[in-house]
């Protein structure tokens, strides 16, 4: 089949270059299925879901939701991002957190924007692959499998990064794009796609890179001619348009040029700081991804192996996005639910490869072994989200204030924070400076004074150890903690900010969870 090249797809006024054929790629029809099959398979997908995103639901703050939160609601109640306060990443994600804050959804509706974020990745999943799964149970189950597995295979610290948030524009990207394979894209769908790279920019700019590029490479195979070049053009153009009108608000704020150096120059400087990047700590994010992962994993590695005889430009595009993500992961500072973003293509190259595979599940003469294969990679997956759902069932399931607390505690330890606040001495009229887990902050209901954050002692190279020290001094919090975890960093990187201590501070507490100091 040729392509059709009218206003929605590349425009006559291109030529007979546009009218060149694209490389064609299979469709397929309206599933036929019987209404009890199907409400049979909703019942059953149903409560999966709702267990699994139920637990989601129970999940206290981890240190990086706290500091989003802290920064969103300071933001949105007047405070400019890289001047007043900051952060090296990039504004989205404050904004989202500050704006689940502004309509009074506390930390449980936070993790249902999550579960919801979640639920729209199986839906672009869904948009995308309906036309390319050939059968007919695995086309049903396909926003049912891409959202349970994303929801079984993360915990706590995972939701609700950029990474995880992420998912949505980058699969819908290529579902504007790709989701009919009978026809090349049209320029306003590629806009469209491009806009949508754009917002992942706004969260995290180097998954906007990793997802820009995936597209330009499915783009290059499904256009022709002069038609590829002039979507780079577009792709780039379009995919600025978010980040540039991000920046021209921070302009407006008086934060413009601060925003560029935060991204540009202390974006490198953390990354080549003493101890950022850790060798092991890159391999063992990507062991447990792989691990709590493994069905995908092992699932895309299959389709993908055969990607480049098929000449699949989806499954190319999805494979060039894999590995320009491990690339910017090795790059960055490898934390573990950095890799989740790469559930974007390895859920679609997976849940191709269990279309491919279906037939020998069914009938095939090494249908057992197959099936035990994958029986047993589910194993680990299993085993995860039976390790957070299980516990928050017998905790009561958060649906009390007793049962809630027993979950905060055992989960992110909310019971020995407060109790720590307390026996400090923390007054409602004091301020707070933590070096270390922002949480403290968030239950102590003490905003951010000093403008760095402490929450990146282990990232910050030695400028910004200096500039912290400053700040301190400047700010003059009547409270400063320097939690357990951030004691050891504090006494090899950071002489000018123990001198303040030292000068200014009285040391009134220390355990276990750190030691605190009061303003002299």
């Amino acid at each position: 089949m040729q392509v059709r090249n009218g206003s929605e797809a590349l425009g006559e006024r291109q030529g007979t270059e546009a009218r060149v054929p694209a490389p064609r790629e299979p469709s397929t029809g309206p599933v036929q299925v019987s209404r009890s099959s199907v409400a049979a398979e909703v019942a059953l997908a149903a409560v999966a879901l709702v267990l699994l995103g139920g637990t989601v639901l129970t999940y206290p703050f981890r240190g990086d939701q706290a500091i989003f939160a802290l920064i969103g609601r300071q933001v949105l109640h007047g405070e400019t991002l890289y001047t007043d306060l900051w952060d090296v990443k990039q504004p989205g994600v404050f904004l989202w957190y500050g704006l689940a804050d502004a309509l009074g959804l506390g930390e449980t509706g936070a993790r249902l924007l999550d579960v919801l974020a979640a639920v729209a990745f199986g839906a672009c999943v869904w948009g995308l692959l309906r036309r390319r799964t050939s059968t007919p149970w695995v086309r049903r189950w396909l926003p049912v499998l891409a959202t349970g597995v994303l929801l079984a295979s993360a915990g706590p610290g995972d939701f609700g990064q950029p990474e995880m948030l992420c998912l949505v524009p980058a699969v819908g990207a290529f579902a504007l794009v790709a989701a009919d394979p009978d026809r090349a894209p049209g320029w306003a769908r590629i806009v469209g796609a491009a806009v949508c790279v754009g917002v992942v920019g706004v969260f995290k700019l180097p998954l906007a890179a990793v997802a820009g590029l995936a597209l330009l490479v499915f783009l290059a195979l499904r256009l022709r001619g002069r038609a590829r070049v002039v979507a780079v053009a577009v792709v780039l153009g379009a995919a600025l348009v978010p980040v540039l009108l991000v920046l021209a608000w921070l302009a407006a704020r008086g934060a413009g040029g601060a925003a560029l150096r935060v991204w540009l120059v202390d974006a490198l400087d953390m990354g080549a700081a003493h101890g950022s990047r850790s060798p092991f700590r890159l391999l063992e994010g990507l062991g447990r991804y792989c691990l709590w992962s493994a069905p995908v994993v092992l699932l895309a590695a299959r389709r993908a192996g055969s990607a480049w005889r098929r000449r699949d430009a989806l499954d190319l595009a999805m494979v060039a996005f894999a590995v320009l993500h491990v690339l910017s992961v090795a790059g960055q500072f490898g934390w573990w639910y950095q890799w989740y973003f790469l559930s974007a293509p390895l859920v679609l190259l997976a849940l191709r490869g269990l279309d491919d595979l279906a037939p020998r599940l069914a009938r095939g003469p090494r249908r057992g072994r197959a099936i035990t294969l994958l029986a047993v990679a589910c194993l680990p997956l299993l085993a995860h989200a039976a390790s957070w759902t299980v516990p928050a069932v017998l905790d009561g399931g958060g649906l009390t204030a007793a049962s809630r607390a027993r979950i905060d505690e055992r989960v992110a330890g909310y019971g020995t924070i407060r109790t720590e606040i307390a026996a400090a001495g923390v007054r409602p009229d004091d301020s707070l400076f933590v070096l270390g887990d922002p949480l403290y902050h968030l239950l102590a209901d003490e905003p951010l004074v000093v403008r760095t954050n402490g929450w990146d002692y282990d990232l910050m190279a030695d400028r910004q150890w200096r500039e912290l020290a400053g700040e301190v001094a400047a700010a003059r919090p009547t409270v400063v903690l320097v939690d357990d975890q951030a004691a050891g960093w504090l006494a090899e990187r950071g002489p000018d900010l123990r001198v303040e201590l030292a000068r200014d501070y009285t040391p009134i507490r220390t355990g276990a969870e750190g030691t605190w100091y009061r303003l002299r």
